[in-house]
């Protein structure tokens, strides 16, 4: 059997066990067990590629920063952000939806991660958007939508991955999505103000108050410091992205037992217990992802992927149409650990024939993927916001619409304008 076949027929399983139900991280295990058997490989493959893929320093960083956001949240940190976001620009027209995609940016830069953000910004947000003449459906939508800030403005759990799989800067990408996640939250609170506008919306504040936006402030400095002292650290250059996400979590977890004093011993466990989980749901993806990419990489695949590509189109501009096509579509439909760990060392060095930045790229492959997240059928912040609201699929689905027509024009204007994302890694770390 030819080695193409095989990979074909690996991929076709993997999907049918998708669709039967089969968890991701058991359904690429399975696939890439079976192409083994089939291919007539050492069956210790399958543990060597699992720990070899997972044993990297850097992916420490991922339960880090799952427990500072989940702490947030627990420390009920979160809600001084909406206070805050409200006292800003909540005498606009649409202005407490705008202050929520503002919130979701600033809790994006502690978190690193989609759903956290929604399910932290989104239990204080919804309810006190609808309460202030907002639908249902906008208050929703709006949430999810600002919720694909947390995986592009660092940190970033899926640039993380990228940065390990291709060997490129986590620093850097770091700083490529601050630039794409500023230009997507601007965008979106645009078309925030444009809905309210439309469904008419009752301002829910009065006029700016110095007064009021500096008490909020106030009330809001232990969230606002969170990201400081993360992002500062990494790039005062005080200690690693990883290092970043240990001393943030340790900030937040001081913040939350001796000046919110939310926060309990019994609490903390749980904080502690959702991070294990969650981390080893990751890491069993991103191992059992590592089987795969390592039969790929043994059957030539990337080799033979590249030849096909270029024999079709040396136009760089092509081959970026191409990319975002291909990725909207498994974003929508795949994890996102798995997709990256998969395709990035397929399509990244082709990237680099091209002559395009790798920073860059990493920057486009990852809006990519964090579109899916408001994309059904798998939309993990949908699901999130609908686990708040009540409302179904289908309306939720409905209501996003808006939102992710804005975000794929950010994703135009992030793809074929490279200064957007590289913008602050030169500014920052030079050339």
């Amino acid at each position: 059997m030819s080695t193409a076949l095989l990979a074909l027929l690996m991929f076709v399983l993997f999907i049918v066990l998708i669709i039967l139900g089969i968890p991701i991280g058991f359904a690429l295990g399975v696939s890439g067990f079976l192409a083994l058997i089939a291919s007539e490989q050492n069956l210790m493959m399958f543990a060597q590629t699992f720990i070899s893929g997972t044993m990297n320093f850097a992916y420490l960083a991922i339960p880090f920063y799952i427990l500072l956001g989940i702490v947030m949240d627990k420390a009920d940190i979160s809600r001084s952000l909406i206070e805050f976001a409200d006292a800003l620009v909540g005498y606009m027209t649409g202005g407490l939806a705008i202050g929520t995609i503002f919130a979701c940016a600033v809790f994006a830069a502690i978190s690193g991660s989609g759903p956290a953000t929604v399910a932290a910004i989104g239990t204080v947000a919804i309810p006190e958007m609808i309460k202030k003449g907002y639908s249902q459906r906008f208050a929703a939508a709006a949430t999810a939508a600002g919720g694909i800030l947390g995986p592009i403005i660092p940190p970033s759990i899926p640039f993380i991955i990228y940065g390990v799989v291709t060997e490129q800067s986590i620093a850097r990408l770091f700083l490529a999505g601050l630039g794409a996640g500023i230009l997507l939250a601007i965008m979106m609170m645009i078309l925030c103000y444009i809905k309210a506008k439309v469904e008419k919306v009752p301002i829910s504040g009065g006029g700016p108050s110095l007064k009021g936006i500096g008490r909020a402030m106030w009330r809001a400095k232990l969230a606002l410091i969170a990201p400081a002292v993360v992002l500062g650290g990494i790039y005062g250059g005080i200690f690693t992205p990883t290092e970043a996400g240990g001393i943030g979590s340790i900030y937040v977890i001081l913040v939350g037992f001796f000046f919110t004093r939310v926060l309990t011993i019994k609490g903390l466990f749980e904080c502690l217990e959702k991070t294990a989980r969650t981390s080893a749901m990751i890491m069993f993806v991103i191992g059992t992802s590592y089987l795969m990419a390592w039969l790929m990489a043994s059957w030539n695949i990337p080799e033979a992927g590249t030849q096909f590509i270029l024999q079709m189109s040396q136009d760089k501009n092509v081959f970026l149409v191409f990319v975002n096509v291909l990725f909207l579509i498994i974003g929508s439909l795949l994890d996102t650990p798995a997709a990256i760990v998969i395709l990035a060392p397929i399509l990244h060095p082709i990237a680099l024939k091209l002559g395009i930045d790798p920073i860059h790229f990493g920057t486009i492959v990852v809006v990519n993927f964090v579109i899916g997240y408001i994309t059904p059928p798998f939309a993990y912040n949908l699901f999130v916001t609908r686990s708040i609201t009540g409302m179904s699929m289908d309306e939720t689905s409905i209501a996003a619409i808006p939102f992710i027509a804005v975000s794929l024009l950010g994703l135009i204007i992030i793809t074929y304008v490279p200064e957007i994302s590289l913008f602050f890694p030169r500014l920052f770390m030079g050339p």
